[in-house]
C-alpha cells in the first residue's frame, strides 16, 4: 500500500471516530442544558478543526492523490525534466523547482482544505443548531434520537471504517 493511503486511512479513522463522539456528546449537552430550563440560542460551533500546516505528511499525501496525481498524468514533471536536465543540463534547477513547486502546493492546499473544513463547520453548526430547536422543541424526539443513532452506528460501524 503507498504511503499517502496509510496517512489518508489513518486520519480518517480519527476524524470519524471523533465526529461520532462530538454528534452524540452535543445531542446529549442539548438535551441536558434544555432539562435544566435553559432557551434556545443560535451558537456557532466547531467540531472539526484544521490539520496544523507542520503536520507535512498529511498535506502531501493530500496533494500527492489530488494535484500532485494531476500534474503527473499531464506530464508536467517530464517535460520540466527535459527542459532543465537535458536542455539546460542543470539537474539542481529541476530538483529545486521542483520541490519549490511541491511547497507551494501543499500551501494551496492548506488554503483549499482550510475553507472546506469551514464550509463543513458551518455545516454542522446549522445542523446542531437545527437539530438543537427541534430538541428544545419536541424533547421526547430528542431523547429518541439520542438512544437510536448510537445504536445506529455502532451497528455499522465496521461497515463504514472500512
Amino acid at each position: 500500500m503507498p504511503w499517502y493511503k496509510k496517512v489518508l486511512i489513518k486520519r480518517k479513522n480519527e476524524i470519524i471516530s471523533s465526529a461520532i463522539f462530538a454528534i452524540i456528546f452535543a445531542l446529549a449537552l442539548l438535551l441536558w442544558s434544555f432539562g435544566l430550563g435553559k432557551s434556545f440560542v443560535w451558537r456557532k460551533i466547531e467540531p472539526i478543526s484544521v490539520p496544523n500546516l507542520l503536520d507535512r505528511a498529511f498535506y502531501s499525501a493530500l496533494v500527492y492523490v489530488t494535484v500532485g496525481a494531476l500534474l503527473y498524468r499531464l506530464k508536467f514533471y517530464l517535460r520540466l525534466y527535459i527542459l532543465a536536465v537535458r536542455k539546460l543540463r542543470d539537474r539542481k534547477l529541476y530538483r529545486e523547482t521542483k520541490k519549490f513547486i511541491w511547497l507551494l502546493l501543499i500551501f494551496g492546499m492548506y488554503g483549499i482544505f482550510s475553507k472546506i473544513v469551514d464550509l463543513l463547520n458551518s455545516i454542522i453548526s446549522f445542523a446542531y443548531n437545527i437539530l438543537g430547536f427541534i430538541l428544545y422543541v419536541l424533547p421526547p424526539l430528542g431523547i429518541s434520537l439520542i438512544i437510536v443513532i448510537p445504536l445506529f452506528i455502532f451497528t455499522k460501524k465496521y461497515k463504514y471504517l472500512k
